[in-house]
C-alpha cells in the first residue's frame, strides 16, 4: 500500500496535479512514521516529496516545516555532506525565500553552495543553482556587494557548462546586472537629489537641526547609522551609539582616538571615570549627560548578571545578525548570531512562545524572567554563559556564550579514546559542574549528550530545562510534567512520578556509560545491539536493568583495565530507586578520590579552585 501509494503520488507530481499528489504523500509518511520511525530513510524521503507537493502549491510555511524535519533526520543519519541532505536544504531555502525570510534563506543556500562544491564541483549544475539562489537571498538584504560575487560565479560557470544563451545563464546575468544597478543607484541619481541619497547625505538627516538633541534614537535608527557609517568606515560602523554622542557634544574629532583606545559601544551606560583619558573633563561631563539619546533596550540584553530581560514589540528590529544554524528541534532552534552592539558571537536559543507557555501569561512570564535572572548567576567552568534573554512577538530568545565546535555525541561518534584523551577528564568536570548547580538549587532536567558541549576541549552543561525552583516541603522534590528525553530520563521521570535532583544523576549515569563504552572502543550503536540481545531486549536503560550488569561486565575485559573504575560509579548512579543513587557530592568524591588518574580534569581536582571566572 505505501509503496503504490508514493507511486501514485509521483505520478500525479509529474502531471503537476500537487493538491492529489500531497494526499498520497501524507498518507504514505504517516503510515511510515507510525510502522518505521520518523528518522527511518524511506520516511524522510517521502517526505521530502511531500515539501515539494506543497512548495508548488505555494504553502511555504508548511512545506519549510517539511524540509526541515527532512534536512535534520538526514543530516543525523547520511551526514552534513550528502545529496539528500543538501537537496533537501536547498528546499528548505527555497520555502523561505519565498517567505521573505532572506536572512534564513542564505544561510541554509550558503550551507548547500559550499557543500556541492565540496562534493558535486565548483561548475556543478546543482552548485551554480544553489549559488543563484543565495545571491537571490543576499540582494533582498540589500547586500548587493555579496550578491554580485554570487551571480558572477554562478553566471560564470553557466557559461561555461550550459552556453551563453542558454535561459539559465541568461537569468543569472539578468540578475547580475541588476544588482550592479542597485549598488550603484546613489551615484547615478540626479545633481539635485544627491545629497540625500548619498550616504553621507542620509547621514546628515538623523541629526538634522529639525531634532532636538534630547530625543532619544531608536534602535531601527541605530542600525541605520552604523549601516551608513560601514560604508566609509567599518570601524566606525561598528560604535554608532558613542558616534551619535560625541557627534551631538560635538566632539566628533574624538572619534578615531576614543577608538584606538579600545573604547566601544559595550562600555555603555557610562561613568565620567569609565571614559577614556583623551576625553576633557568637561567633554567627559558632557558625553555622560548625552548618553540617554543612545540607551535602547539593546543595550541591557548582553550585560549578563547586571542586564535585564528585553521585550522586543513586532517589527522591533534586533540587535542580532543571523550567522548560521547550530541545531533545531520541535519547538526550538539554536543559531549562530553575530551581535550588531558587542561584535561579539554567540549561540542563540529560540523557543515558540506559544510552546513554552500554555498557562496564565502573566504569571508565567513573571517566573520565566526570574528563572532567567537565576541562570545569569551561575557562573561555572563548565557551564555555558547566559549572556542574556529577550521575547519577542513570536519567540522566547536566550543569549549564550560560546559557540562551540560539537556536542558531546557529535564528539562521541568520532573520538577514539588514544586520540582524545581529554574525555577522561570529562567525567569529574561534569560531575564537578552538576555539584555546583545542585549547591544553587537548580536542576538541569535535561541531561543527554546533545546538551553537553565540547569547545576547545573544554566540556560543558547547556540546554536548562526550565521550572527551576524545587526547594519545597521535602527539599527537593517535585512531581507532574517535566522535560524529559526518553533515553536519559529517569524511571521516575519516564513515569511522572516525584523526582529530585536525583534524577539529573541517572541522566549523567547513562551519559557516563556512552563516554565509557567509547574509552572501550564501542559505539553507540554497539551498545544499542547488546542491549537488544540480552535482558528485555529494550535500548533503554531503565526499561532493561537486567542487560547492564551484563553490559558493564563485557566492557570490563575489553581496552585499558584502569578505566574500569568508573564503572562502580556508574552503577551506583543508575538504580532504579532514586533514594539509593549516588548525590553529585558524592559522585565528586569519588572520582577525585579514585587512584585512577585522568578521571578529573586539573581544573576540578581541588576543592580550593576559585569558578568565578
Amino acid at each position: 500500500m505505501p509503496a503504490a501509494a508514493f507511486k501514485r503520488g509521483l505520478a500525479l507530481y509529474d502531471q503537476q496535479e500537487y493538491s492529489e499528489a500531497e494526499v498520497q504523500f501524507q498518507q504514505v509518511v504517516d503510515g511510515q512514521e507510525r510502522s518505521l520511525g520518523r528518522d527511518y530513510e524511506g520516511t524522510l524521503y517521502s517526505k521530502h516529496w511531500l515539501g515539494r507537493a506543497l512548495y508548488h502549491q505555494k504553502k511555504y510555511s508548511e512545506a519549510e516545516v517539511q524540509f526541515q524535519q527532512v534536512a535534520d533526520g538526514q543530516e543525523r543519519s547520511l551526514g552534513r555532506d550528502h545529496k539528500d541532505t543538501l537537496n533537501s536544504k536547498h528546499w528548505l531555502g527555497r520555502a523561505l525565500y519565498h517567505q521573505k525570510k532572506y536572512s534564513e534563506a542564505e544561510v541554509q543556500f550558503q550551507q548547500v553552495a559550499d557543500g556541492q562544491e565540496r562534493s558535486l564541483g565548483r561548475d556543478h549544475k546543482d552548485t551554480l543553482n544553489s549559488k543563484h539562489w543565495l545571491g537571490r537571498a543576499l540582494y533582498h538584504q540589500n547586500k548587493y556587494s555579496e550578491a554580485e560575487v554570487q551571480f558572477q560565479q554562478a553566471a560564470d560557470g553557466r557559461r561555461r557548462t550550459l552556453g551563453r544563451d542558454h535561459e539559465d545563464t541568461l537569468a543569472t546575468l539578468g540578475l547580475l546586472h541588476k544588482v550592479k544597478l542597485e549598488s550603484n543607484a546613489a551615484l547615478s541619481l540626479p545633481s539635485n537629489n544627491a545629497t540625500w541619497q548619498t550616504p553621507t547625505g542620509r547621514l546628515e538627516d538623523f541629526f538634522s537641526k529639525k531634532r532636538d538633541k534630547r530625543d532619544p534614537y531608536t534602535d531601527s535608527e541605530i542600525n541605520n547609522i552604523s549601516s551608513l557609517l560601514t560604508l566609509s568606515s567599518p570601524q566606525w560602523g561598528k560604535v554608532p551609539r558613542t558616534y551619535i554622542v560625541l557627534r551631538t557634544i560635538g566632539h566628533l574629532n574624538l572619534l578615531q582616538d576614543v577608538i584606538n583606545l579600545g573604547f566601544s559601544d559595550f562600555w555603555f551606560p557610562v561613568t565620567e571615570q569609565s571614559l577614556p583619558g583623551c576625553l576633557s573633563p568637561s567633554a567627559r561631563t558632557a558625553f555622560v549627560n548625552a548618553q540617554k539619546i543612545v540607551l535602547t533596550k539593546s543595550i541591557d540584553l548582553e550585560k549578563g548578571e547586571k542586564g535585564q530581560h528585553c521585550h522586543f514589540k513586532q517589527g522591533d528590529p534586533l540587535p542580532f545578525e543571523l550567522k548560521g544554524i547550530l541545531g533545531t528541534g520541535g519547538f526550538s532552534q539554536v543559531d549562530k548570531v553575530f551581535s550588531k552592539f558587542s561584535s561579539k558571537e554567540y549561540a542563540r536559543k529560540r523557543v515558540l512562545r506559544s510552546a513554552a507557555f500554555r498557562g496564565p501569561k502573566k504569571e508565567e512570564m513573571k517566573q520565566f524572567s526570574a528563572e532567567i535572572q537565576l541562570l545569569k548567576r551561575l557562573k561555572h567552568h563548565h557551564i555555558v554563559e547566559f549572556v542574556g534573554s529577550y521575547t519577542d512577538s513570536k519567540y522566547i530568545g536566550l543569549i549564550m556564550s560560546p559557540v562551540a565546535e560539537m556536542d558531546l555525541g557529535a564528539y562521541l561518534k568520532q573520538c577514539a579514546a588514544p586520540s582524545h584523551p581529554e574525555l577522561r577528564t570529562f567525567f569529574g568536570c561534569l560531575a564537578t559542574a552538576l555539584e555546583f548547580l545542585h549547591e544553587q538549587k537548580v536542576r538541569h532536567k535535561d541531561i543527554k549528550p546533545g546538551n553537553i558541549l565540547v569547545n576547545c576541549g573544554n566540556v560543558l552543561f547547556a540546554d536548562f530545562g526550565l521550572s527551576l525552583d524545587f526547594t519545597d516541603a521535602s527539599g527537593s522534590t517535585t512531581t507532574g510534567m517535566t522535560w524529559k528525553t526518553p533515553r536519559y530520563c529517569a524511571p521516575e521521570v519516564a513515569e511522572y512520578e516525584p523526582r529530585n535532583t536525583s534524577s539529573d544523576i541517572w541522566s549523567l549515569g547513562v551519559v557516563f556509560l556512552e563516554m565509557a563504552a567509547a574509552l572501550k572502543g564501542n559505539t553507540l550503536q554497539d551498545m544499542d545491539e547488546f542491549f537488544r540481545q540480552h535482558g528485555s531486549q529494550q535500548t533503554y536503560i531503565r526499561t532493561n536493568m537486567a542487560a547492564l550488569p551484563r553490559f558493564v561486565a563485557m566492557l570490563e575485559g575489553t581496552g585499558e583495565s584502569s578505566d574500569n573504575v568508573a564503572f562502580t560509579w556508574i552503577q551506583q548512579m543508575l538504580f532504579a530507586e532514586y533514594k539509593s543513587r549516588l548525590t553529585a557530592s558524592s559522585l565528586v568524591a569519588s572520582i577525585i578520590e579514585s587512584k585512577s588518574v585522568g578521571f578529573c580534569g586539573i581544573c576540578c581536582a581541588s576543592p580550593e579552585v576559585d569558578f568565578s571566572d
